[in-house]
């Protein structure tokens, strides 16, 4: 029986999950952020403004919507490469950060979690008075394991969808990472701090959070502040229709991939096997929860790959698929588990 693994029906919103507007420390107005997405055919923006969530939802019709979220940080004071070389870094570059993308479900719902009004910074301070929170205003943030999943926990009883962002950028450590708990998704692609590091493309980390037994989707997004970084990366989203509320729900139910390049048409699992279908690609790969990999690269000919058919195995467990094409850049499907395939 042939099982989809994103959906048959419905259609791809091509979507950018991580953006900074003049409302915190962007150089673009949200009108112009509209603009620009939708001359390079996005469907949806999440304003992800530093430390305050506003409503953007004014900006929505029929072609756009504008997600409600905002970007969580929290700083390591204590920075483990200053006590390990006796060195006082700079704030704004050598200190390790964990930075969360918080998704309300309600556009119009702003209430923040772990909210303290001395961690707004830049422009945002100017909307102070259109702060909505729960719980204490006087929350003091703790870099501690326990301190960062405090705060996912916050979010997530707030119904709130939570993405981990560039681990590279932030300097984050696997001590960090590895107790990160109850998160809804992982920012594989970065787009802005890969263009200017090429190391935000970091599958290897998804790869090593889905070893620690962690569950969540793989997402892109361009983490704009300047025009030149508009359409780097993005997020598809399978949904019946462009409606904020669908599209957070093929978000939470996993129905996307993240790509910088390629797309994926058709995506399903039948007879012990598993089936892609995507546009020109250099290679497919099948990555498996051990060494077991298995890939189509394009020959000698040079007609590109365009589907791929994988036999699975019962001891895989789990696995994601990854088309790269001929400029090198890359589409990722999230994990999918052998128990979760069978309970659809």
């Amino acid at each position: 029986m042939r099982k989809y693994l994103l959906p048959q029906t419905g259609k791809f919103y091509k979507a950018n999950l991580h953006s900074h507007s003049v409302c915190s420390d962007g150089s673009l107005s949200p009108e112009q952020i509209k603009e620009i997405y939708l001359k390079k055919g996005y469907s949806a923006v999440a304003f992800t403004e530093h430390e305050i969530m506003l409503d953007f939802s004014n900006l929505s019709d029929e072609n756009f919507i504008a997600i409600t979220a905002y970007e969580y940080e929290l700083v390591n004071d204590k920075n483990h490469l200053a006590a390990l070389h006796e060195w006082k870094p700079r704030m704004g570059t050598h200190v390790e950060k964990i930075h969360l993308n918080l998704f309300s479900k309600d556009p119009h719902d702003t209430r923040m979690i772990c909210f303290n009004p001395e961690n707004v910074w830049g422009n945002a301070k100017k909307y102070l008075h259109r702060a909505r929170y729960v719980g204490n205003p006087d929350y003091v943030r703790s870099y501690a394991k326990e301190g960062i999943n405090e705060v996912i926990h916050a979010a997530r009883e707030r119904d709130m969808l939570v993405v981990f962002n560039h681990p590279n950028w932030s300097m984050n450590t696997r001590d960090v990472y590895a107790g990160l708990e109850n998160l809804s998704g992982f920012e594989i692609i970065n787009g802005a701090t890969n263009l200017e590091s090429d190391m935000e493309y970091m599958p290897h980390i998804y790869q090593e959070l889905a070893r620690l037994g962690k569950r969540m989707i793989c997402v892109g997004g361009d983490d704009n502040h300047k025009d030149f970084e508009c359409g780097l990366a993005w997020t598809m989203i399978k949904a019946d229709s462009l409606t904020y509320q669908n599209l957070m729900d093929g978000l939470e139910r996993g129905n996307c991939y993240a790509s910088s390049g390629p797309e994926i048409y058709e995506l399903y699992v039948e007879d012990c096997s598993v089936t892609i279908h995507c546009s020109d690609a250099v290679s497919v790969y099948l990555y498996t929860a051990g060494r077991r990999v298995d890939r189509k690269l394009m020959g000698q000919d040079g007609i590109p790959v365009t589907e791929a058919v994988f036999k699975l195995d019962e001891n895989d467990y789990m696995f994601r698929i990854s088309v790269k094409d001929a400029r090198g850049n890359h589409a990722d499907t999230r994990y999918y588990y052998f128990d979760e395939i069978c309970e659809q």
